[in-house]
Order: C-alpha cells, then structure tokens, then sequence
C-alpha cells in the first residue's frame, strides 16, 4: 500500500513537473503569450502613453517590437527607444509659459541639420516631418498646456533621398517609415492627452504625407517664399520653401543668389514652445527682447492664438550678399530686412497672430 502511494505521488509529481514545463515552454514560445507579456509591459513602458493599440489613427505596434531604453524626466515627461534600430521617442505634456531651458532639453529634442526643409502635417495637426523626424504639438482646450510627442525616423532621407526626392515628388516617402512614424506619433500624442487629463485639438486621420519640392525659380514660390520683394536684388533666382498652413509650428523659406555666392539668405517661423527653443539654437541664441537685428540675423515676435509664447520669426542675411558681385557690377544688399518683414507679416497673419514686432529699418 506505501509502495502504491509512493508511485502515486511520484506519478502526480511528474504530470505536475511536465505541465509546469510545457506552461512554461508555452509562456516562452507562443505568440499569445508573447502578445499578453507585450500588453502588460505597455502598460508601464515610456509612462503607458504610446499608442500601441490599433485604431483609426493608427494601425498599432507588432507585439514583437525590442522596448530598448526608458527613462522619465518627470512624471509626465518620457524618453523610450522602440524597436532594435532604436527608435527614439519622446512624450511631454508641456505647460503654458516657459518651463525653463532644462525641461525644454528633455521634452522638445534639438533640431538636427534635416535634409529635408520641415513639411507641415497638414489634416488640421500641429507639427512637421524633415526626414529624420515627426513632430506633433496638440493643444489641450480651456487650458494653457500642450502635449508634445517627437518620434525619430528610423530610415532618416539622406542627401541622395533628397535628390531622389526632388526628381520624382510622388516617390517622396516610398520605401521608408515616415508615414508609419508619423501616424504612431499622433495616436501617442492623442492617447498621451487622454492619459494627462488633457482635451486634444486634433486633426483627421494621415492616410499619406504631403509632397516637398526642391530649389524652384524665385517666380515660382507659392509657400511661405511668396510674395517676397524679389525684384529688389536682381542677383537672386532660387527659392526652398515649405508649403503654408496654418496648423505648421515651423516654417522656412531659403533664397538663394546661386550665381554669386553659396550661402542663403534664411527666415524662420516658429510657434508655441518651439518659439522658446528657437531663442536657445542657431544664430538666434540667446537674443533679448521682441525684435530686434544683430549683425546679419534678424528677430521678430508676435502674439498667436493658442500659445502663451510669443511666436518668434528669425532672419539671416549671408555676409557675401554684401560684397560678392560680377566684375564690373557693384551694389549694396538691399533685399535682406524688407524680405524679412514681408515674411514675418504674411506668416503672422496666416496664423492669426497679432502685436507683430519688427526691427526698425537701419
């Protein structure tokens, strides 16, 4: 009768052994249950706030994506890497005013040197793609705070992209993840807003992101170059502009002389919090008050609706345009600050910005 119980126990022992293993071994291997182990752990991963889900913004995460790397600036700041390329993501709510040049750094990356100009999102969204990353900026209504996500491109464009680019508009984003990108970082941004207590401003859904052209004869701008006082320097014949649209947080027109010098003459437009970073990068840092001119940049500032900073309009005049002419021909750079004023007034106007301040004519 022992002997029985013994082999009894033994036998119990054993089933219960192997279906421990054969769990186990389910657990480890079976795509259910490597998709519940991916939803549990999205649960907590970058705050909870990325978008994983499928919906109508957005067709969801493979359940087998790498999460590389987590870490918060805040409770309601988060930088994450997705996928085994890496892929960075950032999602702050940011609120009204200036939060300082320290949360500024952790929540609204630097812009990096884009191949491509910053193309509005167009469909009623706040933000910009310049193949090397999708921004997005929602308002929240009946409050001063916003919701910032910036995903980076996995496949960025690089220069022989561009060209491809320029060649054959309809090919813009053929062959790269751009729009997957972009589609993710507005589901995050909205499901980030819901997280946060936050009402969104939002848009319709992406299905497909807008063509960009290249260097265009000055006759021909139509974006945010038109209407510039090009007949003012008869050396001037390019353009690079991006397309307008009211919902654009960042816009640029660039104005060449190709015949004469290399540089470009450059001006800016940015709003909301991405006025503030544009004080602290390039040829505008650290510029004190609203307007204003110092050597060959140029600032200007204006009050828009929706943001509690002032949107800031920049200007850069290349040196040559001063010195470099034909033998034989001689002048003075005369397009500069009357272009710059044009620029900024038709941009504020576009966005409905008022208290415009400019630089006083030298």
């Amino acid at each position: 009768m022992r002997g029985t119980v013994v082999r009894w126990t033994a036998w119990t022992a054993g089933v219960l052994v192997l279906g421990l293993l054969a769990t186990w071994i389910w657990w480890r291997e079976s795509d259910t249950a490597a998709r519940w182990r991916f939803e549990e752990a999205m649960k907590t991963y970058c705050g909870g706030v990325l978008a994983y889900e499928k919906g109508p913004l957005f067709d969801g995460l493979g359940h087998h994506v790498a999460l590389r790397g987590d870490r918060s600036a805040r409770k309601d700041a988060h930088t994450c890497r997705l996928g085994t390329q890496g892929r960075e993501v950032v999602v702050a709510l940011l609120p009204g005013g200036d939060p300082g040049p320290e949360q500024l750094r952790n929540t609204l990356p630097p812009l990096r040197d884009e191949v491509l100009l910053p193309v509005p999102l167009g469909g009623g969204w706040r933000g910009w793609i310049d193949g090397s990353s999708a921004r997005v900026l929602l308002g929240c209504r009946g409050s001063a705070d916003r919701v910032a996500v910036t995903v980076g491109m996995v496949s960025p464009l690089s220069e022989r992209d561009a060209e491809t680019v320029f060649a054959q508009p309809e090919m813009m984003w053929d062959g790269t993840d751009h729009l997957f990108g972009t589609r993710f970082a507005l589901a995050t941004a909205v499901k980030a807003a819901g997280h946060w207590g936050c009402e969104p401003e939002t848009g319709k859904p992406l299905t497909s992101l807008p063509e960009v052209t290249g260097d265009e004869a000055t006759d021909r701008a139509d974006g945010t170059c038109a209407g510039l006082p090009f007949a003012r320097d008869e050396r001037l014949d390019t353009v690079r502009e991006t397309a307008v649209d009211r919902s654009a947080v960042y816009e640029v027109c660039e104005v060449a002389a190709s015949h004469y010098f290399d540089d470009r003459y450059s001006f800016t437009a940015r709003f909301g919090p991405y006025a503030l970073t544009g004080r602290r990068e390039g040829r505008v840092r650290d510029v004190t008050g609203e307007a204003g001119a110092r050597g060959g940049t140029l600032w200007a500032t204006a009050r828009c609706p929706g943001d509690t900073e002032r949107a800031l309009f920049t200007g850069y005049t290349p040196p040559q345009a001063a010195t470099v002419w034909l033998p034989g021909e001689k002048g003075e750079e005369t397009f500069g600050l009357p272009a710059f004023h044009t620029f900024a007034k038709r941009s504020a106007e576009r966005h409905g910005c008022t208290d415009l301040r400019l630089p006083k004519p030298r």
